[in-house]
């Protein structure tokens, strides 16, 4: 029974400490799945910037997007991606996985920190490679591209500074679990001598 109280006690507080600490999407925009769409972001050119509002109170863990390589690119192997939020560059660990024919999906993983950005900038810092952002789905139309939006993800999570009333209830819960417990442990019988 011991064991028990003690592993719903540490359930409750656990649970009530972290409050929700489960990566999910904070911002993002589908890419269009039709065909190669976008906006060119290489040195051939301007750096293109995608505006976004982040949910207060949020950690960033990881930024994905979507881009493809012109018929004039060299190839993939001079990618030289420089990510940026609000003008910070991110460092981190960077995968490519093949999405669709038209399009790659890049993942990179950087150390948890506070969104408080802005805006995201991607640029693919090559000469060589004729690299394209994927555009985003036109909003309301997933079979149209968005001209004027591309397609990322930041994932990350929100952190709760006031524990929602589910974690009250938790609280309150895991306090009538002790209190059922000790009221149920063996009383010692006091023998009195006459």
């Amino acid at each position: 029974m011991k064991t028990v109280m003690k592993y719903l006690m540490g359930l409750v507080l656990s649970s009530t400490l972290v409050g929700g600490v489960f990566a999910n999407e904070l911002d993002g925009r589908t890419p269009y799945q039709g065909e190669s769409f976008g906006q060119q972001s290489d040195a051939n050119s301007a750096t293109y910037t995608q505006a976004f509002v982040a949910p207060a109170n949020s950690i960033i863990e990881s930024i994905r997007w979507w881009g493809f390589h012109g018929l004039n690119s060299i190839g993939p192997s001079f990618d030289n991606f420089v990510v940026a939020l609000d003008g910070v560059v991110q460092s981190g660990s960077l995968t490519v996985t093949s999405s669709s024919p038209y399009f790659n999906e890049y993942t990179l993983d950087i150390a948890d920190a506070p969104l408080s950005a802005s805006s995201l900038s991607i640029l693919n810092n090559s000469s060589n490679v004729e690299w394209y952002w994927q555009s985003a789905s036109a909003l309301g139309n997933a079979a149209a591209p968005d001209a004027s939006a591309v397609t990322f993800r930041l994932i990350g999570h929100t952190v709760s500074v006031v524990p929602e009333p589910t974690m009250f209830l938790l609280m309150l819960c895991g306090i009538a679990t002790l209190a059922l417990g000790r009221s149920r442990r063996p009383r010692a019988m006091v023998m009195s001598a006459e």
